[in-house]
């Protein structure tokens, strides 16, 4: 038997029924409005840019943007640094570790290189640094040396550094002509000795504080060339009627063993000096004899100064007295070999006592050849044989004279005295 429907039943379908009234009476407005929105949405096109008024910007093909420079500085990290301390490394610059940390390590490397490349030295690396760090051209490390302590002295047998100084320095005034190689050797002592005579300084050859002082001096002079003796210009007299001053002494003394080989020749005094022409001369005599054979030569006595003179001609004086002669005798047999003060031919510095060692020099091979050869190297044996009223002096084969070739050639020649010779040239 079928079940009669409940009340909610009843009320869900009137709810039902009211709602399909509602739609039929709403339907035709909703048709309407949406029809009524279509039409309109079509005939509205989409707005698009009037471009006839949108102002019109043309880039500059020349005109590429200037990139933010990249500098370098302490607290900076990462690649860049890495890649500057690397190379900084490889120049030798840089010896820390290579961290990507731009610390003091790397500030005070980076200082290091722009000092070398002439850059502005903050430790900042920046453009110019970081070109010139990569650039080909860029340089290794040069260490700066520790400079030494300037002696106050300098002498021969010195070397290094502040002796190569000094022979720069000799060498820019024109007082030095060797090689620049820090030895403290003869050809350094001459210049010395050369630049003490010329600027009033002790002649030493020893380079001091007050001659150190003067040769890197501002003002320090050049030297001065003494001008060549003119040949037609007759040589020096000294006698006793043409005596020298006291105060003369020549203006080139060399020390002979600094120029003269010890192979060539046996110099007996350390302190041997002789006018630089006359010892040229001398040399190149020596070899001459040496290509003859003939060797052992020994230079006895070559300048002597007014008070070592004196000192001789005293001494010899005093020893004839202790002998039982008077004064006057003393002094007369003095004179017969020791010349007075003044008087003596060595204080030109172009005289020399020339002997073989340990025998009498004459009538040895040496002697001999002298006698016969010195002449064509412009020397000539000062007192001779047969000439002793003349010159005032007993003869002595071993001393001779510098004059130059021009006069010594002719006074060979001629058999002549240097007192006759000047004596012929005046007339």
């Amino acid at each position: 038997m079928r079940k009669k429907p409940g009340v909610f039943t009843w009320l869900l379908w009137i709810a039902l029924a009211g709602c399909c009234v509602a739609v039929a009476a709403l339907a035709p407005g909703t048709i309407d409005a949406y029809n009524a929105y279509t039409v309109e949405r079509d005939a509205t096109p989409t707005p698009t840019a009037l471009t006839q008024s949108v102002l019109m910007v043309t880039l500059d093909p020349n005109n590429t943007p200037t990139p933010t420079p990249l500098i370098l500085s302490l607290g900076t990290t990462g690649d860049a640094v890495t890649r500057l301390q690397t190379k900084l490394k490889e120049l030798g610059f840089y010896t820390n570790a290579v961290d990507g940390q731009y610390g003091q390590g790397t500030a005070a490397a980076v200082k290091l290189f722009q000092s070398q490349m002439g850059l502005t030295a903050d430790g900042l690396a920046g453009t110019a640094t970081l070109s010139a760090l990569y650039a080909t051209t860029a340089q290794t490390y040069i260490p700066t040396p520790t400079p030494s302590p300037t002696p106050s002295l300098l002498s021969k047998g010195a070397q290094g550094g502040s002796v190569s100084a000094l022979q720069e320095r000799l060498k820019a005034l024109g007082y030095y002509t060797g090689a620049v190689d820090g030895d403290y050797g003869a050809a350094t002592q001459e210049a010395v000795r050369l630049f003490q005579s010329q600027n009033g300084l002790e002649v030493d050859g020893v380079s001091g504080s007050v001659t150190l002082a003067a040769v890197y001096a501002s003002s320090a002079p050049p030297v001065t060339i003494t001008p060549t003796p003119d040949p037609a210009t007759l040589p020096l007299l000294v006698n006793r009627d043409n005596p020298l001053a006291e105060s003369y002494k020549p203006a080139n003394l060399v020390v002979l063993r600094n120029v003269l080989p010890a192979s060539l020749v046996y110099v007996k005094g350390s302190d041997i000096q002789g006018d630089r022409e006359a010892v040229a001369a001398l040399q190149t005599m020596l070899l001459a004899a040496k290509d003859d054979g003939i060797t052992s030569w020994q230079v006895s006595a070559g300048y002597r100064s007014y008070q070592y003179q004196q000192e001789l001609f005293d001494q010899q004086v005093a020893t004839f007295v202790s002998q039982g002669k008077s004064r006057a005798d003393a002094l007369s047999a003095t004179r017969l070999t020791v010349a007075d003060p003044g008087t003596s031919e060595h204080q030109t510095g172009l005289a020399f006592d020339i002997t073989v060692a340990d025998t009498i020099f004459k009538g040895t091979k040496q002697q001999l050849w002298l006698d016969k050869n010195c002449w064509d190297y412009g020397f000539i044996v000062r007192y001779q044989e047969d000439k002793e009223k003349i010159t005032g002096y007993v003869a002595e084969c071993w001393h001779i004279r510098y004059v130059g070739i021009s006069h010594s050639t002719v006074i060979r020649d001629h058999d002549w005295c240097l007192e006759e010779y000047i004596n012929a040239m005046k007339q």
